[in-house]
C-alpha cells in the first residue's frame, strides 16, 4: 500500500488577489507619478489605494496562518508580515525624509539602506521556513517554488537588461529584482514544478 503526501498548502485565490493588486497599484503609482510629473510627498497619495491592497494582502496572510496554527507556514507568515510592515515604513519615511531634508555624506547612506534589514528578513525567513518545515515534501515544494521565484526573477531582469542595454527600455533599479522574486513566488504554484 503505497502512502500519498499530504497536499502542500495552497495559496487562497484572494491573497493571490491581493498581492496582484497591491503590486499593480503600487507599478501604476510610479507610472502615474511619471505621466502627471507629480514630484516629491505627492507621489504618496498616489500610493494610497496599493497600501489599502497591502493591508488586503496582510489581512488574508494572518487569516491564512491562523487556519493552519503550528505549521512551519504559519510560523513563515507570521515572520513576514511584521517585515512587510516594516518595509513599507522605512521606505515611505526614507524618501520623505530624503525629499525634506536632503541629508549627505554618511547619513545619506545609512538612510538610503535604511528599506534593506526588513528585505533581507524576507530571504531569511524563506531560509527558516525550509529550515522549520519537517515534511521532506513540503520542503521540496517551497524549494521547488523558491527556485522558480529565481528563474522568474533572472529571466526577467535579463531581458529587461538587455533591452535597457540597447536603449529599448527605462532604466529599472536593481532593488526591482527583488519585487520580482517575491511575484514569482506567488506565481510559482502556476508553473509544473510548484504545484503541490
Amino acid at each position: 500500500m503505497s502512502m500519498q503526501p499530504e497536499p502542500a498548502f495552497r495559496l487562497p485565490w484572494r491573497m493571490i488577489c491581493a498581492a496582484a493588486a497591491f503590486t499593480l497599484l503600487m507599478i501604476g503609482a510610479g507610472v502615474a507619478a511619471n505621466i502627471l510629473t507629480i514630484h516629491g510627498n505627492g507621489k504618496l497619495s498616489l500610493m494610497v489605494p496599493g497600501l489599502l491592497a497591502l493591508g488586503w494582502l496582510m489581512w488574508e496572510a494572518l487569516r491564512l496562518a491562523r487556519s493552519i496554527p503550528g505549521s512551519a507556514i504559519a510560523r513563515y507568515i507570521s515572520r513576514v508580515v511584521p517585515l512587510l510592515v516594516a518595509n513599507v515604513v522605512t521606505v515611505v519615511a526614507a524618501i520623505t525624509i530624503q525629499r525634506e531634508w536632503h541629508p549627505t555624506g554618511i547619513w545619506a547612506v545609512l538612510l538610503a539602506l535604511l528599506p534593506a534589514p526588513p528585505l533581507i528578513g524576507f530571504i531569511w525567513a524563506m531560509g527558516r521556513l525550509l529550515v522549520e518545515e519537517t515534511d521532506e515534501y513540503l520542503r521540496m515544494v517551497h524549494a521547488r517554488r523558491a527556485l522558480i521565484a529565481s528563474g522568474f526573477m533572472l529571466v526577467i531582469t535579463t531581458v529587461w537588461g538587455l533591452l535597457e542595454g540597447s536603449g529599448l527600455a527605462p532604466h529599472a533599479p536593481a532593488y526591482a529584482a527583488f519585487i520580482l522574486w517575491n511575484l514569482g513566488l506567488l506565481l510559482a504554484p502556476l508553473f509544473p514544478g510548484g504545484r503541490a
